[in-house]
């Protein structure tokens, strides 16, 4: 009920627009109603059992009767027809144009509350900190996107038309039956509770059901997404057949959990149409004692009964159907929301201080970090000061907590314990976006988009001018690659910038970060993948790049770093050692040990 009421919430922008197609839908039913009257009347006429003076003019039925015999009364037959073919047309003309009012009507809410689900879901995920892609699979937010979201459109699609139409038409049809015999009306509804009993137990099945599936096809969305980014591994370990061996497996046991839903979502129709025709076969035996045997209801009532209880079995079914979708819509619905749900970094943001300038220092202190509660800290008692136009080098074996230190100084993780301070003004006081603003980031492996070149270098920057844009990538040593190229800047570099090189790839994120124009640099093994070649020409555009900057470089080639003002050495998350290349060096310690098993067998 929780989640109906919440998705209830997004159809308030379009009350408006709801309340016509509930009243074009109120509309199309009753013109539904008065076409299946006229058709009885038709009938009864062609028959020549209707007379004016047989209807009992003090019930409604009666009433409608004695209307329609009055608005088609001639002496001839043949006029009669005329006229009941007119009105039959005019009913049917009126009825479709107020059905395609609801259409309408209803496709336009509808599409628009998938889109803004959508346009709601990834707004939430691109708030969330990295502590929610740490804990949550890409391959399960993606498979919620597109496979939840779709069966979720799928359900609007197949149930709010019905529910809306087929409701209005049901309701509609009762009252008539009541008007024409409320006894038998009586029976009929009394097979309602068993047929709503059943798809209320066979749409539950189908709700559990569908969240296997949605968590099964998350999982294999995963794992091909795993294998096709390392297929290069996957190849040359001649892992192909035990790679499409584990998919089809995979596969296989997502087949079986749809294919119980499908049987279980085929059962509502023949259930429903099974109770309908025993219902209409009753009915029918039932009813036609009453007018042959015991003369309580006239033929005419009898067929208008007959023909409006099948009008109401193709409705009735559609709803039992709907009922089934609905529930599909509610376990991908649940995925959704819960995904959703998930705390954002914090949600005072606009509240906190903006900065727009970095004037004097970093400060951290006392700092303590754990990715999650129950593991021991990466980081344990950091103490350090960085200040304005300094380059530091970070440095230390894998797992010494070198890119988690440079993750919180981007406020990509929130700490408990310690403090980071810029200018004095501490982090929690601070506005997240400010701080990246000042911030300029070069990762080891250069995270590059499937557009142009031109903006992927001035991502994240706004209104840049062509000179500045070849300025920077002149700065980065990338123009001369980009003007041998025939659409230059315009040119598409493909996924992941899978048409660069890695060196080119590297002077590309460069460039980015000039574009930027941040005071302070991090370095996250900016050159530690390139070969000899690349890494020269990616070293002289860091060179060009931090000028005039705060830089915190992680490196693992410690020959990159012989030049900086100082090397914090960390060990198992702690500070182990402070100063500069040669400082370290003399003092023969865990740096010089560090140095001397990297370069031992070289004449450095």
């Amino acid at each position: 009920m929780k989640i109906l009421i919440r998705l209830g919430a997004f159809f308030k922008p379009y009350k408006f627009i709801l309340c016509i197609s509930i009243i074009a839908s109120l509309l199309y039913a009753l013109f539904n109603v008065a076409s299946l009257w006229v058709v009885g009347t038709l009938i009864g006429n062609l028959f020549g059992s209707s007379t004016l003076n047989t209807y009992n003019l003090n019930s409604i039925n009666g009433n409608i009767n004695h209307f329609l015999t009055n608005l088609i009364s001639s002496e001839s037959q043949i006029i009669q027809l005329k006229m009941i073919c007119i009105i039959l047309f005019i009913t049917f003309l009126f009825k479709n144009i107020f059905y395609y009012i609801n259409w309408v009507g209803i496709s336009y809410i509808q599409l628009n509350i998938v889109k803004n689900l959508r346009d709601s879901f990834y707004s939430s995920i691109q708030r969330f900190s990295l502590k929610f892609f740490d804990k949550n699979k890409t391959g399960e937010i993606l498979s919620i996107m597109l496979n939840d979201i779709n069966w979720i459109k799928v359900a609007f699609n197949k149930s709010l038309q019905v529910l809306i139409n087929e409701l209005i038409s049901i309701i509609i049809l009762i009252y008539m039956l009541f008007l024409i015999s409320p006894s038998l009306t009586f029976l009929i509804l009394c097979t309602v509770p068993i047929s709503g009993f059943l798809i209320l137990k066979i749409s539950q099945s189908i709700k559990r059901k569908v969240t296997r599936a949605s968590m099964k096809i998350a999982d294999i969305s995963s794992y091909a997404e795993e294998k096709i980014i390392g297929i290069k591994i996957v190849k040359a370990f001649n892992m192909t057949s035990n790679e499409i061996s584990n998919f089809f497996k995979e596969n296989y046991k997502f087949f079986q959990l749809e294919f119980k839903h499908q049987r279980l979502f085929g059962l509502t129709t023949p259930i429903n149409d099974i109770i309908g025709v025993t219902l209409g076969v009753f009915l029918l035996w039932y009813g036609g004692q009453e007018v042959l045997v015991h003369n309580k209801m006239s033929s005419d009532d009898f067929m208008r009964f007959i023909i409006f209880l099948f009008a109401m079995l193709q409705p009735a079914r559609k709803l039992g159907n709907s009922i089934a979708t609905i529930q599909t819509g509610l376990a991908s619905s649940e995925r959704l929301f819960h995904m959703i749900d998930q705390p954002y970094l914090r949600s005072n943001e606009d509240s906190l201080e903006k900065m727009h300038i970095f004037k004097d220092k970093i400060e951290i202190s006392n700092l303590n970090f754990s990715y999650s509660n129950n593991t021991k800290n990466i980081l344990s008692d950091i103490n350090l000061t960085i200040k304005k136009g300094e380059k530091v080098a970070l440095v230390g074996t894998s797992g010494s907590g070198k890119t988690t230190l440079t993750n919180l100084l981007l406020k990509f993780y929130d700490f408990k314990q310690g403090n980071i301070k810029i200018d004095n003004n501490s982090y929690s006081t601070i506005n997240t976006k400010s701080i990246r603003n000042l911030i300029g980031l070069v990762t080891q492996e250069p995270i590059l988009f499937n557009d142009t070149i031109k903006n992927n270098i001035t991502y994240g920057s706004n209104n840049i001018s062509e000179d500045k844009l070849i300025e920077a990538a002149k700065i980065a040593k990338i123009d001369d690659y980009v003007s041998s190229l025939e659409l230059k800047y315009d040119t598409l570099i493909g996924e992941r910038g899978s048409l660069l090189s890695g060196g080119q790839k590297q002077r590309l994120s460069i460039a980015r970060a000039i574009i930027k124009n941040p005071p302070i640099l991090i370095f996250d093994e900016a050159t530690s993948s390139l070969d000899s070649e690349s890494e020269k020409k990616v070293q002289e555009a860091i060179d060009n790049l931090v000028k005039d900057r705060t830089v915190i470089m992680i490196a693992h080639r410690l020959t990159t770093i012989k030049n900086v003002d100082r090397i914090i050495v960390l060990k198992n998350g702690k500070i182990k050692e402070v100063g500069s290349h040669n400082e370290l060096m003399r003092k023969n310690g865990y740096y010089s040990k560090l140095y001397n098993i990297q370069f031992k067998d070289s004449n450095e």
